[in-house]
């Protein structure tokens, strides 16, 4: 997974963060193109939670429908970031 997160975050590519928001950080379905914010790419280098749960914008509807059942592993992680449990 770790190979497919570094193309989804390759310049130019267009990736969404799906997590919770946190202030400061991202906003709940931000859409990002040429990288993330500055706060957001700090965040999600110190807790991969975050990094997992920036996805290329085409697994948007899978990750929404996850979160939406309230399973999945999208909706895990986001469980685990909206707890502070990075």
């Amino acid at each position: 997974m770790a190979k497919k997160q570094k193309q989804a975050e390759a310049p130019g590519a267009t990736v969404v963060y799906c997590g919770p928001t946190i202030p400061g950080v991202a906003k709940q379905y931000t859409i990002y193109s040429n990288g993330t914010a500055p706060a957001l790419s700090e965040a999600a280098e110190n807790h991969p939670v975050l990094r997992s749960l920036i996805i290329p914008l085409d697994k948007l509807p899978e990750a929404m429908r996850q979160l939406r059942e309230r399973s999945g592993t999208i909706y895990t992680l986001y469980r685990s970031a909206a707890q502070g449990k990075y």
